[in-house]
C-alpha cells in the first residue's frame, strides 16, 4: 500500500503538453484521502522518509542534472543563504545581493497600486484582522517588465532554495501583505509560536516594503528548529499534524535567548525562512505596519496545493521552467 501511494504520487506529479498543466498532484491525493477520512492514514504513510523522496525523486534527478549548472553560476549570497538554512533554518539577505532583481522603489511603487486596489475592493482576510491581503496567491503575470514578476521569476532566488532544498523547488504560493495594528491586545493565531507541517522542509521568503522591527510586526525564529536542526523535535505538535501553539513559557523554557532570532530589516530586506521550524509572526504592540511579500518554495510531497501558475506570455529559463507549474 506504501509503494502504490508513493508511486501514484510520482506519477500524479505529471504534466500534460507543452502548456504544463497539472493534472494531479501529492495535496490532490492527500485532499482526496481526507474526503474519505483516510486523511490520517495517508498523513501516516506521507511521514516515512522513504515515501517523500519517492514523491520528490523527478525535482531531485532534475536537481542532479542541473548542479554543475547551479554551483557554476552560484553567488556568494546564494551560497551563504543556501548554508545559514541548513545550520539555521533561517537566512538574510537583500535583494541588491541579486543580478536582475527591481529596485526598491520600484517594488514599492506597485505596492501601492495594490494597496490602493484592495482598499477599493478588499480580500477576505480570513479570520486574521491584522493582516490585509493585497495578493492572496492571485498575483498575474502580465507584464515582464513589472518589478514584482521580476523579483518573483528570480532565478538565483530559486537557485538559493534548491541547493537547500536539495531538488528543484517549485514555486508553490505568493502573497503580499500589510499586516498591522487592531484593536486585539494580545497575540493571536499565527502570532503565536508554531510550525508549518505541510512539508519537513520548505522555505517562506519575506520581501519587506518598508522598515520593519519588532514594533511594528517583525517575526521571530528559533534557530535549529528546522528538520535539519538540532532541535527540531523540541516543542512539535500532535503525531497527527493537528497544530497547536506554543506558550512564550514553553520556548522560554526549551531554548536560552540566542537561539531567538527578531527578522528586522530596512525596505528590500530579505528572509529565508524553513517554516517547518518553530517561529511566530508579526505583532503590533504600537501604531504602524509590515508591507511585506511571502513567496514560498516547497517540494512535489508539499501537502498544501500550489497556488502559482507557469505564466504563458514570458519566457523563462529551464530551471524556472521547472520551479513553475
Amino acid at each position: 500500500m506504501t509503494l502504490t501511494i508513493a508511486f501514484i504520487g510520482i506519477y500524479g506529479y505529471a504534466r500534460v503538453g507543452e502548456r504544463g498543466v497539472m493534472v494531479i498532484e501529492n495535496a490532490f491525493l492527500f485532499k482526496a484521502a481526507s474526503k474519505l477520512h483516510l486523511g490520517k492514514f495517508y498523513v501516516f504513510i506521507w511521514r516515512k522518509k522513504s515515501v517523500r523522496n519517492l514523491l520528490n525523486i523527478n525535482r531531485k534527478l532534475s536537481l542532479k542534472f542541473s548542479k554543475k549548472y547551479i554551483l557554476n553560476s552560484a553567488s556568494p549570497a546564494m551560497v551563504r543563504i543556501a548554508n545559514d538554512l541548513k545550520n539555521n533554518g533561517i537566512a538574510k539577505a537583500h535583494i541588491s545581493e541579486f543580478s536582475g532583481m527591481p529596485s526598491v522603489i520600484s517594488l514599492q511603487q506597485e505596492y501601492e497600486v495594490l494597496l490602493d486596489q484592495d482598499n477599493s475592493n478588499p480580500h477576505d482576510r480570513k479570520s486574521k484582522s491584522f493582516i490585509q491581503r493585497l495578493v492572496d496567491d492571485d498575483f498575474k503575470f502580465k507584464n515582464k517588465d513589472s518589478a514584482l514578476t521580476r523579483y518573483l521569476l528570480n532565478e538565483d532566488i530559486a537557485k538559493a532554495c534548491a541547493m537547500y532544498l536539495d531538488l528543484v523547488p517549485k514555486l508553490t504560493s505568493f502573497k503580499i501583505w500589510r499586516s498591522h495594528q487592531t484593536e486585539i491586545s494580545e497575540r493571536s493565531a499565527s502570532q503565536n509560536w508554531h510550525r508549518d507541517y505541510n512539508e519537513y522542509q520548505m522555505i517562506r521568503i519575506f520581501l519587506y516594503f518598508n522598515e520593519v522591527n519588532s514594533n511594528n510586526g517583525a517575526g521571530e525564529y528559533v534557530l535549529g528548529t528546522h528538520y535539519l536542526g538540532d532541535s527540531y523535535d523540541t516543542l512539535q505538535d500532535s503525531e497527527d499534524g493537528v497544530s497547536r501553539y506554543s506558550t512564550e513559557s514553553d520556548v522560554n523554557k526549551a531554548f536560552s535567548k540566542d537561539r531567538l532570532v527578531t527578522a528586522e530589516g530596512a525596505a528590500g530586506t530579505l528572509y529565508f525562512v524553513d517554516t517547518a521550524g518553530l517561529h511566530r509572526g508579526g505583532y503590533h504592540p504600537v501604531p504602524g505596519e509590515r508591507r511585506v511579500a511571502l513567496t514560498t518554495f516547497s517540494t512535489a510531497a508539499d501537502l498544501m496545493e500550489t497556488k502559482v501558475r507557469k505564466p504563458k506570455n514570458i519566457k523563462l529559463t529551464n530551471f524556472m521552467r521547472k520551479v513553475l507549474v
